[in-house]
């Protein structure tokens, strides 16, 4: 059987060995643009495999599992470049050293798209935007959700898009919990384009005033960085309000920012 030519090994590349992928497409590194991948996007995962030369062995696959995808994005270059680039944030479990088991860890992926060099003009800038903006719409869409409810303990699971209120207590965790905001949260908020708005607490029973008048259907969730404490205080403001038994489902997030973080421990260990 005759050696295949190089046209017909990147399409085979292209296909990608994921049998229900529903997109495929072409794309170069982000940073140099030297090196071709063949994409493949199905339900469940992002399959990215290097295509070679024909003279070399076929590169293997790599499959991101899209339950570890926090969002995807899509944007123009700059200046004069007329591609456009696909991001993808990943968050899978690995292991960390010294670490006492597997934690997520932040993995970007950066491609870039360019459909046609040869035309250097708003049009094809214009094409390349539109596929890379088609690709990043479907991995959001098709990036698998957590199940209601695990292991016993039931979840609230929030619409996408969504907007949340985040608020901050920046005494605990030895005042650890702003840079925890703006070192981690911050960014994965916008990697998930998810609008929050920040609400740094001031006193004590900050909180719990605040969630007990305010308009709760401006927000799909309420999310507490700090200790134990503040988190009680958020409750009670819902608990205290006129329409508490509807007030007390909007879902709540908890990051531990405390010191000891022991509720938070808690409903990790039950969902792990």
């Amino acid at each position: 059987m005759d050696e295949p030519d190089a046209s017909r090994q990147q399409q085979q590349q292209r296909n990608g060995p994921a049998a229900d992928a529903r997109m495929h497409g072409v794309f170069t590194d982000a940073e140099t643009g030297r090196l071709t991948y063949a994409l493949s996007l199905s339900d469940s995962c992002l399959t990215v495999q290097r295509i070679n030369s024909p003279s070399s062995p076929p590169a293997s696959s790599e499959h991101l599992d899209l339950r570890d995808c926090l969002g995807s994005r899509a944007h123009r270059g700059e200046r004069e470049d007329q591609s456009a680039y696909l991001c993808a944030y990943f968050y899978p479990y690995r292991r960390r050293w010294m670490a006492s088991g597997p934690v997520r860890q932040r993995d970007e992926r950066r491609f870039r798209l360019e459909l046609n060099s040869d035309d250097n003009n708003d049009d094809e800038e214009d094409a390349n935007l539109r596929e890379a903006e088609r690709w990043a719409r479907a991995i959001r869409n098709n990036t698998a959700r957590r199940p209601g409810n695990t292991h016993g303990v039931l979840f609230s699971e929030v619409r996408r898009p969504c907007g949340v209120m985040v608020l901050v207590n920046p005494q605990s965790g030895r005042g650890q919990a702003m840079a925890l905001y703006n070192g981690h949260v911050q960014r994965m908020l916008t990697e998930a384009d998810i609008p929050h708005k920040l609400v740094i607490t001031e006193h004590p029973n900050h909180a719990r005033d605040l969630v007990r008048n305010t308009d709760l259907t401006q927000w799909d969730a309420l999310v507490i960085l700090s200790g134990d404490g503040l988190l009680f205080e958020v409750v009670n403001g819902l608990m205290d309000r006129q329409d508490w038994e509807k007030a007390i489902q909007t879902p709540l997030g908890i990051l531990p920012g405390g010191s000891g973080n022991a509720l938070a421990a808690s409903v990790h260990h039950y969902t792990r």
